[in-house]
């Protein structure tokens, strides 16, 4: 199962949030995250590109909250 982070864009309901979808690939967690959110949603990280070399998420880059 591999970790994906989705992120909520300027104006969006959720708007300075992100989300984690575990899902065996990239496919099944937009797929899933459709079904939770429907597309008023911004971006899909794989768990790489979440954290940058130095080791800081985006979350810590740009103050996100998590949500559920």
């Amino acid at each position: 199962m591999m970790k994906f982070y989705f992120t909520f864009g300027f104006g969006q309901k959720h708007e300075n949030c992100f989300t984690v979808i575990g899902a065996k690939n990239y496919d099944e967690a937009r797929d899933e995250m459709v079904r939770r959110f429907g597309l008023a949603w911004s971006f899909q990280y794989t768990e790489e590109q979440w954290t940058d070399k130095e080791g800081n998420t985006q979350q810590e880059k740009y103050n996100l909250r998590e949500i559920k």
